[in-house]
């Protein structure tokens, strides 16, 4: 009894893993997922890890320095007086830097800032893999929704070709007629065929961005028509500023590299102080000697037992301009990272003024292709029909077919050319990337 149930048990163990293999995400879900597993992303996590580790160590430098010696000597005389001694000295010391022109506070500010840069990073490499993310995600639902008018041109298509060959047997079109819609259908077909291969071939790199082991399946779930719809409202172009300039990581990244150097110039100027430090031990030793004369002649490690405590001040009179020269390095690096940032934020006001230009155009294309689509398809029909009454020739037929799927062609492209730069613009905003 016991075996059947350990069986069950591991087939239902079984089923379940099988299970969270079988990946079903929509575009948040991927996002998610990919920047826990993406491996650039774990790379960039690594060096936030390294900075907080030097930041605890800057930390440390506030906290005393603590050594231990320990000396043993061996000695052997020859001559009148022959014999061997023994010493040892043994010490445990402390020192604490009290004041060194606040170079250590400045050095733990400064710690943080370039934890907080290390952060920013890897919101910085989030967002390009974001935007691959997307491009992916969209090509892949693009391609899925041109399989499907694609199927229904091929279904059309096969019923052109089975009246077509039942007219041909009849006498009522051309041979050339008909193999054109032999030509046609295969086309079709074909169509159909790429189509495929280029959403598996998208699924491979979505895969790669998501970082899967071969084990994992994906299928990406198509968002519903209501929430599809919303994606496309524009937003306002002032709106869309404000929330770029507070948010874009590059910003931010600039911004702090001028904190960094401006407490380069604080480290650089504590040349010009004093340190002051503290400095204290405990310590003992002993010496035996073991001759022919004298034998044993030692003394306790309690009687030689010393401590001390001092002040240490090292003041900087001349240091050959070094202190000087580097604070004016410092300084020049400080201007260099300023203007840095104000072109920043020149250039990252313009990309998005240019992109939200994209975005209307890309919006404009897509709604005059939806109503040229929409048009062309209602023309192919009733030329289908006017094909099955025989008043067309198939050549006038498939001319319209092709008109058809040209539009749709160029429908598709625009639609998702379109929902990928609002998504774009939806990443410089740090807007929720969903759909």
């Amino acid at each position: 009894m016991n075996k059947y149930i350990t069986l069950l048990l591991c087939y239902f163990l079984l089923i379940g893993l099988q299970a969270q293999d079988n990946l079903y995400f929509d575009l948040q879900q991927c996002i998610e997922y990919a920047e826990k597993n993406n491996l650039t992303l774990q790379g960039a996590a690594m060096d936030i890890s390294t900075s907080e580790i030097q930041l605890r160590q800057a930390k440390m430098q506030m906290t005393p320095s603590v050594s231990a010696t320990i000396g043993q000597n061996f000695a052997y005389s020859h001559g009148n007086n022959s014999g061997a001694s023994l010493s040892g000295n043994y010490g445990v010391n402390a020192g604490l830097t009290l004041f060194n022109g606040l170079t250590i506070r400045n050095s733990i500010k400064q710690s943080k800032l370039q934890l907080t840069q290390a952060e920013l990073l890897l919101e910085q490499s989030k967002n390009q893999v974001r935007i691959n993310l997307i491009r992916s995600y969209l090509s892949i639902l693009m391609n899925q929704e041109m399989l499907t008018y694609q199927q229904t041109v091929l279904k059309s298509s096969r019923s052109q070709l089975q009246q077509g060959e039942q007219q041909y047997k009849v006498g009522q079109i051309l041979e050339s007629d008909y193999l054109l819609l032999q030509s046609q259908y295969y086309a079709d077909s074909v169509n159909i065929e790429n189509t495929r291969i280029a959403i598996d071939n998208d699924y491979v790199t979505l895969r790669n961005i998501l970082a899967l082991s071969p084990n994992q399946s994906l299928t990406i779930v198509t968002p519903d028509s209501v929430r599809l719809a919303q994606a496309m409202a524009l937003p306002d172009f002032e709106e869309v500023i404000k929330k770029t300039m507070d948010y874009l990581p590059e910003l931010k990244i600039k911004n702090n590299n001028l904190e960094i150097a401006d407490y380069d110039i604080k480290i650089a100027k504590g040349g010009y102080y004093p340190s002051l430090s503290l400095s204290t031990g405990i310590g003992t030793g002993y010496n035996a000697f073991y001759g022919q004369q004298q034998k044993g002649i030692s003394n306790n490690l309690l009687d030689n037992l010393n401590e001390n405590l001092g002040l240490n001040l090292s003041i900087p009179i001349y240091k050959q301009g070094t202190v000087r020269n580097n604070v004016n390095i410092k300084k020049l690096q400080y201007d260099q990272a300023k203007l840095a940032l104000e072109q920043m934020e020149k250039d990252v006001r313009q990309e998005v003024e240019i992109h939200y230009l994209d975005v209307k155009k890309a919006y404009n294309d897509y709604y005059l292709t939806e109503m040229q689509k929409n048009a062309y398809y209602a023309n192919y029909l009733a030329y289908n029909q006017k094909f099955q009454y025989g008043t067309i020739t198939a050549v006038d037929l498939l001319q319209q077919q092709t008109n058809y799927l040209h539009i749709l062609n160029t429908y598709m492209q625009n639609k998702y050319n379109f929902l990928l730069q609002k998504k774009v613009l939806d990443v410089y905003t740090g807007e929720k990337i969903e759909l």
